[in-house]
């Protein structure tokens, strides 16, 4: 998954209380993947996203134009302008994960290829506790 910080894995590690946390909202929404959880939890909270989204381009361009506050008029309308993009940007991402199912079998082979270099260091259990630390 491409993200800002580069490429990432789908996979994650959660603490154990909110691990906790987690699937105690997946038993009570009944769900059985994680991932439904997780969407459910991203749309629940998608007009907050994207106002986070809106206020970090505010605050990013606005620092960048005027040295973190706003003198001008005109430095204040170039803010407003630009941080209407991230509304265009992220109706672009629904229509990206609409897009994603048609490149599912395009990760499917990564992720295979990804799991014979695993299964390869365990078979030496010192490479193996190499890639752990």
């Amino acid at each position: 998954i491409k993200t800002a910080k580069g490429l990432r894995d789908r996979r994650m590690r959660l603490s154990l209380e909110v691990a906790k946390r987690f699937f105690g909202l997946q038993d009570i929404l009944g769900f059985d993947k994680a991932s439904k959880t997780v969407e459910w939890l991203l749309n629940q909270s998608e007009d907050e996203i994207k106002q986070l989204a809106r206020d970090k381009n505010y605050n990013n361009n606005c620092s960048g134009i005027s040295g973190g506050t706003v003198k001008s008029a005109s430095s204040t309308s170039e803010c407003e302008g630009v941080s209407g993009l991230d509304d265009v940007a992220l109706s672009g991402m629904n229509q990206e994960q609409r897009e994603g199912d048609q490149q599912r079998p395009v990760l499917v082979t990564k992720r295979r290829a990804r799991n014979t270099r695993k299964s390869a260091l365990l078979l030496d259990p010192l490479i193996a506790r190499e890639s752990r630390e």
